[in-house]
């Protein structure tokens, strides 16, 4: 028999990770922490054989270096998740000991994880650890991400991580044409609402910066560092000749996106964007960019570090400037106090903004029509739902529309 033991993500959004255990074999989907607390998941009990993560963000992989520090095992993501995995966590262990947060690993285990890592190469590739097969499908969430499915003792088991069915500039929608399926672990971040068209979307981005531009000022757009590269590429549409800068970890992410055209929608744009950018690296440098008028690009996207605190404490007081959001502001950081309050209040800054400040839904996640019309293209047997804040909610509507669904909590043991 098939157990899936829910250690994080479960009625909540963060600390993703679900163990597959079968006959002796014990697979680990992501394990992440909750980025607002860098809360862990639950520790397995178990030998983990394998960890596969399905993209480059910190609550789907933020703590994986914990299981090769406690049992050394195999960890399984494409390459350019796993340069982007490298790049976040450890930048997470910088964050953490300047917020005094325990650390659960360190750089060795960082190193050591990655040098037993082992690369799915497309989204055909099919791992075999034991007596436990998982396929790689493309998720449409940013290029390299994957959902998996796990076929194990006869039964079918996906896990969807984050997922998105409309493409992007950069990512083609998620390959989801399987059959069959028995169980559907599934996110279900925007259960409650859809997002905009994401080419109306990126119509309106450049609409706020050329507005911004016409008016003497500058536009400032902090980014998460995976999402950067898509924001980049969707300036380059921009017609007026004015510098494009980027900083911080958005520089490096744009780096190792370059480095990937095969999991790239249209690399020929990001290419091109990217002979445009010009990337800042120093302290002087950043001080010649914001004495002329130009667009920027920066880490981090919840305003809680990196170079955009400097560029915010240089233009918060300038209402020809605008700060363009394109990412989801997390409870508990600067980004969320901001858009709350209007002020940006950082270590021992607090400025009233006077800037223009301006929210887009640039989200890779599934919204609520995706996610109906995803569940029913699937056809699953079963449904478990997690990575949200209504997970019970949608398993009792999921229910309703036919599709028997739970929504178990941290801790919780499901035989399949």
């Amino acid at each position: 028999m098939v157990q899936l033991h829910c250690l994080g993500g479960f009625h909540e959004v963060g600390r993703n990770a679900v163990l597959v255990e079968s006959k002796g074999t014990n697979i680990m989907m992501d394990y992440g922490f909750a980025v607002e607390k860098a809360e862990a998941p639950i520790l397995p009990k178990e030998k983990v054989d394998a960890c596969f993560i399905t993209h480059g963000h910190l609550d789907h992989l933020g703590m994986s270096p914990m299981l090769y520090h406690r049992k050394k095992n195999f960890t399984f993501a494409t390459a350019p998740t796993f340069d982007l995995s490298q790049l976040l966590l450890r930048d997470s262990l910088k964050v953490a000991q300047l917020r005094g947060i325990q650390k659960r690993f360190t750089p060795v285990d960082i190193q050591e994880m990655f040098k037993a890592s082992k690369i799915i190469e497309s989204y055909a590739d099919v791992v075999k650890v034991n007596n436990v097969k998982v396929e790689a499908w493309d998720a449409g969430h940013t290029p390299g991400s994957c959902m998996f499915l796990i076929n194990v003792d006869g039964k079918k088991i996906m896990y969807t991580g984050d997922f998105k069915i409309e493409p992007t500039i950069l990512s083609h929608g998620a390959r989801f044409d399987v059959k069959d399926v028995d169980v559907l672990i599934m996110e279900t971040t925007y259960s409650t609402r859809d997002h905009p068209p994401r080419v109306e979307v990126e119509k309106d981005l450049i609409r706020e910066v050329k507005g911004t531009l016409d008016n003497g000022g500058t536009a400032v757009l902090p980014s998460f560092a995976v999402r950067a590269p898509e924001i980049l590429t969707v300036l380059d549409k921009l017609k007026e000749n004015v510098p494009i800068y980027v900083d911080g970890m958005a520089r490096d992410a744009l780096t190792i996106m370059l480095k990937y055209p095969e999991f790239t929608r249209n690399y020929k744009a990001l290419k091109k964007a990217s002979e445009r950018v010009i990337p800042l690296y120093s302290t002087e440098e950043r001080e010649n960019a914001v004495k002329e008028q130009c667009v920027i690009v920066s880490t981090g996207g919840c305003l809680e570090g990196g170079p955009i605190v400097q560029y915010l404490k240089h233009f918060y007081a300038k209402p020809e400037c605008s700060l363009i959001l394109t990412g989801f502001q997390i409870p508990g950081t600067a980004g969320r106090y901001l858009v709350d309050t209007g002020r940006f209040v950082h270590g021992t800054m607090d400025l009233k903004l006077k800037m223009k400040l301006v929210q887009l839904d640039m989200s890779g996640h599934a919204g609520r029509n995706e996610l109906l019309n995803f569940v029913q293209k699937i056809q699953p047997s079963k449904v478990i739902t997690m990575h949200g804040e209504y997970c019970e909610k949608f398993a009792t509507e999921l229910s309703g529309r036919g599709f028997p669904a739970v929504a178990p909590k941290a801790g919780d043991v499901l035989k399949v």
